[in-house]
Formats: C-alpha cells, sequence, structure tokens
C-alpha cells in the first residue's frame, strides 16, 4: 500500500546536486560517427580538427593591381611617378609553374587572390598607377608585403580549426571547406526518452472534457531536447502506476542514453515517479529535492549508467529545473 509522505527529509543546494550527478555521469561517452561536412551543423566536433594545409596555399594578391619591387618605387608620388615595364599577368586560377618573374623596373598585373610572381615583393593598387600598353607609371610608395596574404596566415598545416567538444556553426564549415575537408566526426546524438505521468493530464489534440488539463510540459521539454540535437523518444503520459512506470523504462533503457520523466516526482500520494526508479534493479539515488523554487521535487537516479531525471509537473518548474541539470 502506498503511504503519503511527509516531506522531503533534507534538500540538496542546486551545487551540492550538479557535483553528484557529474560524479555519476564521468563514464558515460557518447560514440562518435562521421558526417558529411554539410551535414555537420549544430553536432558537436568529436576530435580536435587540425589544418591539413596552410591557407593561403601560396603568397597571393589581396587587390587588384600590380606586383612590384617596393624598392623600385620608394620615391614614386604624383609628381614623380616612377616607369616601369609590364611583363606580364598573374591572376587567380594561374599555374604556378609558368608565373612571370619581375625583374628590376619590371611590373605584373595581379588580380585578387593571384599568386605572387617570383621577384615582387609589393603589390601596388590599380588606382595608383596609370597604364599605356606595356608601360606604367606608379605615383606612389608602396611597403614591404603590402597587400599580400601571406602563405599560412589564416591557418598553417597542423594549426587547431576546431577543438574537440564545439558545437559545429556555419563558419566552421566556411572554415572547414577552406581546408579541402568534406567530413569530420562528431558524437552521436543523444537518445533520450520522455513521458508524462498524471492521472490529470490529456494529450493535445485530445476531445475529452472531463476536466483534464493539456499536457503541455512534455511538448515543451521535447522542442528542449530537439533544440540541442537529441533524438526523442515520446512515451506519452503514463498511468499512475509504479510497476507500468518501472517496466517501461527498464524495458527501453538500454537503447538510450537518457530518461526523462515528468510528474509524479514529489512526495505525495499519486506521485508513482520516485517508487518506480526506486524498483528499477540498480537504481541508485543522485539527489532528490533541491533548494530551489520553483522545481523543488526534481531529483535523478542512476541506472546501469544512464541518468534517469525527475522534473516536475509544471512547466515554469520542468523548464528551470532541465536547463539547470540537463
Amino acid at each position: 500500500m502506498r503511504v503519503k509522505m511527509s516531506g522531503f527529509r533534507s534538500l540538496s543546494t542546486v551545487d551540492e546536486a550538479l557535483k553528484r550527478l557529474l560524479e555519476a555521469i564521468k563514464d558515460h561517452k557518447l560514440s562518435v560517427e562521421e558526417v558529411s561536412l554539410e551535414n555537420s551543423v549544430d553536432r558537436i566536433c568529436g576530435e580536435d580538427l587540425l589544418a591539413p594545409v596552410d591557407i593561403p596555399p601560396f603568397n597571393r594578391s589581396a587587390v587588384d593591381g600590380y606586383a612590384v619591387r617596393y624598392i623600385d618605387v620608394l620615391s614614386a608620388s604624383p609628381s614623380n611617378p616612377i616607369e616601369l615595364k609590364i611583363v606580364g599577368v598573374s591572376e587567380a586560377d594561374y599555374d604556378l609553374g609558368t608565373l612571370p618573374k619581375v625583374n628590376p623596373g619590371e611590373a605584373v598585373e595581379i588580380y585578387t587572390g593571384a599568386p605572387i610572381p617570383f621577384g615582387a615583393d609589393s603589390v601596388i593598387m590599380a588606382e595608383f598607377c596609370k597604364r599605356d600598353g606595356d608601360k606604367l607609371w606608379v605615383s606612389k610608395p608602396v611597403a614591404y608585403m603590402q597587400n599580400i596574404s601571406v602563405k599560412g596566415e589564416d591557418f598553417k598545416t597542423g594549426d587547431l580549426v576546431v577543438a574537440k567538444g564545439v558545437k559545429l556553426k556555419p563558419w566552421h564549415v566556411g572554415a572547414l571547406a577552406s581546408l579541402g575537408i568534406v567530413s569530420v566526426t562528431v558524437y552521436r546524438k543523444p537518445v533520450v526518452l520522455i513521458a508524462s505521468t498524471g492521472l490529470e493530464l490529456k494529450q493535445l489534440g485530445s476531445e475529452d472534457h472531463s476536466g483534464k488539463i493539456y499536457d503541455s510540459t512534455r511538448p515543451m521539454l521535447k522542442a528542449l531536447l530537439k533544440n540541442i540535437n537529441c533524438t526523442v523518444l515520446d512515451f506519452g503520459i503514463l498511468p499512475d502506476e509504479p510497476t507500468y512506470t518501472m517496466k517501461t523504462i527498464s524495458k527501453h533503457l538500454e537503447s538510450v542514453d537518457l530518461v526523462i520523466i515528468t510528474g509524479g516526482t514529489s512526495l505525495g500520494l499519486r506521485d508513482a515517479t520516485p517508487e518506480a526508479l526506486n524498483m528499477l534493479e540498480g537504481s541508485k539515488l543522485i539527489f532528490h529535492g533541491v533548494r530551489m523554487r520553483p522545481g523543488k521535487p526534481t531529483g535523478a537516479y542512476l541506472v546501469k549508467d544512464r541518468i534517469i531525471f525527475m522534473l516536475s509537473g509544471f512547466p515554469v518548474a520542468a523548464f528551470i529545473g532541465f536547463k539547470v541539470f540537463v
């Protein structure tokens, strides 16, 4: 016979409960899988990703203009333009093996992203030049290596691009794509079993007019879980019957990473969740009852290396319990 209990014997502080929880889950590791780069957004990186090549892969121009030797134009000014001879062109798709060489008094027409010709050590922007055929007049000096993106200035081979544990975002995808990376190792999505308890609850869309209330907490928790990239197994509304709840969890525990039961988490006559979890073979109480409001009846058990959370049936309390502990 189930007897109504008078209340929690003791309450844990939030810090105490978190400490016990982290200790309990320290040995639970998610496996990893490989996914295509384009499908990696919002997945958790499963290993340190290092640059396999230098980016840029060669010294390249940061502007449209002319590749020159900076020493040749040191004295250039609008009143004293320096004349150079244009001996070729370098474009973004130019074969590095056929680049023209810049000798003293020479220049090479160059476009943004194109490799720097041999002998050149700076790029003068086109607006500071005047051209007539193969003759070029430069009216402004340029500093050594000015307007040149140096090989490896974005990434050098072996640089850390994305650290293990980072949630991948579109800008990570761009950086990895620039390195030619087509797939990444990520942690498998956690699988979470979620269920509500409560005789007073009815499913969304139900035509029941008996005075029951719609189960709003479970859909909210499902949305929270999906928002952090979890796979959710929804078991709906369970009856306030400890044995049924225990058997449902026991049957599916091996195939999930986490269980969340909402409602029935306090110590009243109809609060069946703690009793059900105590019935599970090998269950160990981590904490039950937290010194916080709302969310006082929040609790957690450890069963077969899995955490089972008990969250309040009240939406705000469940939300806070989820954000703090889950």
